[in-house]
C-alpha cells in the first residue's frame, strides 16, 4: 500500500483507509474527486474532534503524561498500562486510536473476530427454530421469529459493515451489549438448548406430557405424532393445540428479550452517528447510563482494548 498523501488534502493514505475508514479503490478512483475530498475533509475533523477532546480531558483532570497522548507516540494497549485500566487509562486509549492506522485496523478487526461467533450462532438457533414451525404449521410463531432474525441481521450487518475507528467504536458498543445480554440472561444457551430439544420429539413430548394431567392413550399418540412431524392437522382451536401453542411460547420467551433487551440497546449505541457526541468522554458516559454501571463499563471496554488486538 502507498503511503503517500492525497492530493488537495495531504493526509496519509493509511490514515485515510485505516482510521477515516474510507476504500483503497475509491480513493485512488476518485483521487481528484471533490465530493470525496470533502467527504474525507469531515471525517478527519470528526476524528481531530474526538482526539482534541479526550487530550483537553487528560490534561484537564491532571493526568502526568498525557503529552504522549497528545504527541501521537502511545499505542493503545500501552495507553492503559500508562494511565491504568480506569477511566484516564481508556480515555488515553480511545484518544490514541483515531491516530494510529495499524492500532485502529488492529482493534477493528480482534474486536470483530472475538465477537462475531455469538449472533452466527445465535441467528443459526433462531433460523433452526423458525423452520421447525414452519414444518409444524405454526406460521404465528415462525413470523415472530423471522422478524427477529431480520432484526437481529440488520443491526449485525450494519456494524461489521462499519470502517475506520468508527468502526472499531461501534463494534465495541455491540460487544458490550453481547456481554451484557449473556451475563444477565444466557440468551445463547436458551436459544441452542431450545433448537436441540426441537430435534428430539421423545424429549419434548416428555417435557410437555409431564405438565398435562391424566394424558390420555389417543392425546399422547396425537402429542408424540405432533412433535415427531407426522401430523399438522391439528385443530387451531382444540384445547390441544392451544396447550401445545402455550407450552411453546413459554419456551420462547427469551426472544421477547433478545427484542426488548438486546435489540433496543443495540440500536441505541452500536453504529450510532459519534457526531453527537463531542469525545470518548461523552461516548463513555452514555454507556454507563445505558448500563447503569460505570464499574462495569470501564472494566469492559478494558478487557477488549487489552486483550483483542490481533
Amino acid at each position: 500500500m502507498s503511503n503517500g498523501l492525497l492530493t488537495t488534502l495531504m493526509l496519509d493514505e493509511a490514515y485515510v483507509i485505516h482510521v477515516l475508514g474510507f476504500d483503497q479503490q475509491s480513493l485512488h478512483e476518485g483521487r481528484y474527486n471533490m465530493r470525496l475530498q470533502q467527504d474525507i475533509f469531515e471525517a478527519h475533523l470528526l476524528a481531530e474532534g474526538w482526539f482534541s477532546n479526550g487530550v483537553d480531558w487528560l490534561k484537564e483532570k491532571g493526568v502526568e503524561g498525557y503529552e504522549a497522548v497528545k504527541d501521537k507516540a502511545m499505542e493503545v494497549p500501552n495507553a492503559i498500562k500508562e494511565f491504568g485500566s480506569d477511566i484516564k487509562g481508556i480515555v488515553a486509549a480511545l484518544t490514541a486510536m483515531v491516530n494510529d492506522p495499524e492500532e485502529a485496523k488492529a482493534y477493528k478487526t480482534g474486536i470483530f473476530a472475538s465477537i462475531q461467533t455469538w449472533p452466527k450462532s445465535l441467528l443459526e438457533s433462531l433460523s433452526g427454530i423458525e423452520k421447525w414451525m414452519e414444518d409444524h404449521s405454526m406460521p404465528s410463531f415462525a413470523k415472530g421469529l423471522r422478524k427477529i432474525i431480520d432484526l437481529l441481521q440488520g443491526l449485525w450487518s450494519k456494524v461489521s459493515k462499519m470502517s475506520g475507528w468508527v468502526g472499531s467504536i461501534s463494534m465495541m458498543s455491540f460487544g458490550l451489549a453481547v456481554r451484557y445480554i449473556e451475563e444477565e440472561f444466557g440468551i445463547l444457551e436458551k436459544a441452542k438448548t431450545v433448537r436441540g430439544a426441537l430435534k428430539n420429539p421423545k424429549k419434548m413430548v416428555k417435557s410437555f406430557a409431564g405438565d398435562m394431567k391424566n394424558v390420555g392413550e389417543n392425546v399422547m399418540d396425537d402429542i408424540k405424532d405432533f412433535f415427531a412431524g407426522e401430523t399438522t392437522d391439528l385443530a387451531k382451536d382444540s384445547d390441544l393445540y392451544k396447550k401445545i401453542a402455550e407450552f411453546l411460547k413459554e419456551k420462547l420467551a427469551f426472544v421477547e428479550t433478545i427484542k426488548n433487551k438486546f435489540i433496543d440497546i443495540g440500536k441505541q449505541i452500536a453504529g450510532q452517528a459519534l457526531q453527537q457526541f463531542a469525545g470518548p468522554v461523552a461516548w463513555i458516559k452514555q454507556l454507563i447510563e445505558l448500563f447503569q454501571s460505570s464499574s462495569w463499563v470501564i472494566s469492559n471496554l478494558n478487557k477488549m482494548l487489552v486483550s483483542v488486538k490481533v
